[in-house]
């Protein structure tokens, strides 16, 4: 039975309002198609965004980085890294800044595959990045977690024999110097999130109160017709017990203004790219919708 649809029935039973939104407009990417953004941070006194850059009808993408005005413009910033990367994500880990994204390059066949790890870089801003890990190969969507201890919680995701399509794992290290390819083949998964033919994978972590981790992932499927379902969900995990709350889908494609999709089989995607949640306004959740836009949207705080 598809857990997805379930979680999918869940969240529509709700009938939220169609929340307010807004698509972000790139200037300084030409015409390629920027989407699978992350959440706005502070570098200096300038917001920014990092997303994915990429040809409509190619997946060897860069990651740049753009000023954000915080509705709806985005602008290239000019001296700033660009990265032949997909998906970018971020991490405050101590007082480092921790940078990472998913490396893509074509198999050693001719059969026109890609193959994939996940890197990561830190620095003290986004101008002094530099590489200090590599993933294993097939494997995307890891994310460290600093925590206040000094520790670092990270969350994997295995394919293949042990993770199926995709499965969350997690352990917990005792620093960044810690993290090697031997911890992460220990992660212990999170079973039973999705159903055997479906998959998920954590895109952004929070640090809340009482060893909570408020987790912000997406899970996705193949419908009737082999398209892609990405859908937008949350669930909080406390380090020191390892318990979970239930999963939930917190928005859905459709919640997000029309546009432009890659391909038609991915006109129903939405890649969660990050939260912000403060006291003063609406909480936002960044998405690339379609992989080709990018948009962000008012949400409930998933965490509450």
């Amino acid at each position: 039975m598809s857990r997805v649809e379930t979680l999918l029935r869940q969240f529509r039973t709700l009938k939220l309002p169609v929340p307010a939104g807004e698509k972000i407009q790139f200037s300084g990417a030409g015409d390629d198609d920027v989407y699978n953004l992350t959440a706005p941070f502070q570098c200096g006194d300038t917001s920014v965004i990092a997303a994915r850059v990429e040809p409509r009808n190619s997946e060897l993408s860069q990651v740049k980085f753009f000023a954000f005005d915080g509705v709806r413009q985005c602008e290239l910033l000019p001296d700033a890294p660009v990265f032949a990367l997909q998906d970018p994500f971020f991490a405050r880990i101590g007082e480092e800044f921790i940078f990472g994204g998913v490396s893509v390059e074509p198999a050693d066949d001719t059969s026109g595959r890609l193959r994939w790890k996940t890197v990561l870089y830190r620095g003290t801003d986004l101008y002094s990045l530099r590489p200090f890990f590599i993933g294993p190969e097939g494997m995307k969507d890891i994310r460290p977690v600093g925590l206040p201890d000094g520790k670092v919680l990270l969350f994997t995701r295995p394919q293949g024999e042990t993770g199926g399509r995709g499965t969350i794992g997690y352990i917990l290290l005792d620093s960044l110097e810690d993290l090697t390819l031997g911890k992460i083949a220990q992660a212990t998964l999170l079973q039973g999130q999705v159903a055997a033919e479906e998959w998920c994978g954590v895109n952004a972590a929070y640090v809340l109160d009482g060893h909570q981790i408020g987790v912000l992932e997406h899970v996705a499927r193949f419908d009737a017709q082999g398209h892609r379902n990405y859908y937008a969900c949350s669930f909080i995990f406390n380090y020191q017990t390892y318990h979970r709350t239930a999963l939930k889908i917190i928005a859905e494609r459709n919640q997000f203004k029309p546009g432009a999709a890659k391909r038609a089989d991915l006109e129903d995607v939405i890649f969660p790219g990050g939260l912000c949640i403060t006291e003063s306004s609406v909480p936002r959740l960044y998405c690339g919708t379609s992989d080709c836009e990018a948009q962000w949207i008012g949400i409930n705080n998933p965490f509450l």
